[in-house]
């Protein structure tokens, strides 16, 4: 067999591999990438990528699956956020890789479609991860997911299904991060954790190289950490990859724009200074990013803890989050008392008999029968909530009138930001002690902020999840209950509580440039982390 058949960086210098611009495939210019394709392709270790935008990753990704496909026998499961994402990857830049290489024309079947490629006796899928019936239509032995930050967690975690019936299962996770613990940080933290170390021409020491540690902001070029000597193009383009740890199961490589020869020191200074600390961290430095309110801490949650005993007296408001298993809060104007799930609706119509005058708001898109059979048992009682965003009056909620009786819109992401709001403030009691409270806290763990360019190119925060996050909903539909039966007392502990002020979000933390004595002792101690690599 031929020795391209076995080694991919082979393959590719034999067959002069080109981009979808018809460039050649360089290592010149991305040696850092040499590695990395050699660990895809050998298949035998799960792979995760910290990666920054923009570094020809996605080029990489497409030819190792290729020659996977081809030379190692295995079907493919590529996911992207969504559809659309599928459309342009495989339409516009799959396509277009084939279409310049000759060797790629011979392998893949003419008939193809966009959302399979068929390479020899093996297919490669390309799915999104926005509908979970994607995810249960095909089987693979290799699944690449691609933005996974952006992705559905619940969705990806279905494609794992798709592996078991294989004998070789292996896993590729691509992205830039967003927040710590959620998608590509997750499997990070699994990982060796490898980290491109350059050598000093000046002093010969070696480093991996950080931001702002390894930046001259005056001259504006790169430098090192020992001697701050200048580092030119060449020093940092031949570097090597070293691991932080040894014998894990999975192969992590952290590749930051700054270690692309052709990147600038002064470009990523000017992205340091021009974009949002948010933007800098996941899309230049290729790092998860925790700014102010961007993830809910525990503390923020766990202030609103009182051993205060709640009289359950006045109007009580029942917030349930339904589908398979029901997950419910219950509170009044002084607070949270109790909350729970269940796998039927017997607790609810439990609570509704209990209290004659309580009101309930369901969610009124998971269960679509049982809500609107309960609304028919408790007339006036019942309310369905549906998330939209009013882009004309931009009301945070709208309670329907007339025919629309019983139901009530309301900006989803805005919601969660109040409710945000009133717990970092310490102004929502919730009765009994931080272990009472612990699983509640969870599912508002697993949320987390995004900045994201809208249907209308406005960019905008949106809050997405990482894993279960029912009783965060169901805590929106209290408040939202709360407002309106709740005496304009539903939030409870001092202060405006309407919802005509929202409160504003909450600002990421603004990068604070740090000086060069005290960036100097930083150094020291990364230095010294650095030698225990």
């Amino acid at each position: 067999m031929a020795l391209e058949n076995y080694s991919i960086i082979r393959w590719i210098t034999k067959h002069g591999i080109k981009t979808e611009n018809g460039s050649p495939y360089s290592f010149k210019s991305h040696l850092f990438m040499y590695e990395p394709l050699q660990v895809l392709a050998k298949t035998e270790l799960d792979v995760v990528v910290y990666k920054a935008a923009q570094i020809g990753f996605s080029t990489a990704a497409i030819l190792a699956t290729f020659w996977v496909a081809h030379n190692r026998k295995r079907d493919l499961i590529y996911t992207l956020p969504t559809m659309s994402d599928v459309k342009d990857f495989a339409g516009g830049k799959v396509n277009r890789i084939i279409a310049q290489n000759p060797i790629l024309g011979e392998w893949v079947k003419e008939h193809d479609t966009v959302e399979q490629k068929t390479v020899g006796d093996n297919i490669i899928f390309y799915r999104g991860t926005f509908t979970s019936k994607a995810a249960m239509m095909v089987s693979s032995s290799l699944n690449a997911y691609d933005e996974v930050d952006a992705s559905d967690q619940k969705v990806i975690e279905q494609y794992e299904t798709r592996l078991q019936a294989s004998e070789k299962k292996t896993r590729w996770y691509f992205s830039h991060p967003s927040v710590p613990g959620n998608g590509v940080s997750k499997h990070w933290e699994k990982s060796d954790q490898r980290h491109w170390f350059i050598k000093c021409p000046h002093c010969d020491e070696e480093q991996y190289m950080s931001y702002p540690g390894s930046f001259d902001m005056e001259a504006q070029e790169y430098m090192c950490k020992y001697c701050n000597g200048h580092l030119d193009k060449e020093t940092r383009r031949q570097g090597r990859w070293v691991q932080k740890y040894k014998n894990k199961k999975m192969a992590g490589f952290w590749i930051p724009l700054w270690i692309c020869p052709w990147v600038t020191a002064r470009e990523i200074i000017e992205y340091h200074n021009e974009k949002s600390p948010e933007y800098f961290m996941n899309k230049v430095a290729g790092l998860p990013y925790v700014g102010s309110g961007n993830k809910p801490m525990y503390e923020m949650i766990t202030k609103n803890v009182t051993d205060v005993i709640n009289d359950q007296q006045g109007r009580i408001v029942i917030g349930c989050d339904t589908g398979l298993t029901q997950y419910y809060v219950v509170g009044n104007k002084k607070g949270l008392f109790y909350y729970g799930k269940s796998e039927g609706y017997d607790d609810v119509i439990g609570f509704m008999h209990r209290w004659p005058k309580a009101v309930i708001v369901f969610d009124a898109g998971g269960d679509l029968v049982k809500p609107r059979e309960i609304r028919e048992q408790f007339p006036g009682r019942v309310f369905l909530c549906h998330y939209s965003v009013d882009r004309k009056t931009m009301q945070l909620v709208r309670w329907g009138t007339g025919k629309e009786e019983g139901n009530v819109t309301a900006d989803r992401n805005r919601m969660i930001q109040l409710s945000l709001d009133e717990f970092m403030d310490g102004r929502m009691p919730l009765q009994g002690t931080e272990d009472d409270w612990y699983d509640f806290w969870l599912h508002w763990n697993n949320i987390y902020r995004i900045q994201a360019e809208n249907n209308l190119g406005i960019m905008e925060r949106k809050w997405e999840r990482s894993g279960d996050d029912h009783w965060v909903h169901a805590y929106n539909y209290f408040r939202i209950g709360m407002n309106r039966f709740g005496m304009g007392e539903g939030a409870i502990i001092g202060g405006d509580t309407s919802f005509a002020s929202t409160g504003a979000e909450i600002s990421p933390d603004n990068t604070v440039e740090i000086p060069t004595v005290i960036r100097k002792q930083i150094n020291k101690v990364q230095m010294s982390n650095e030698r225990a690599f």
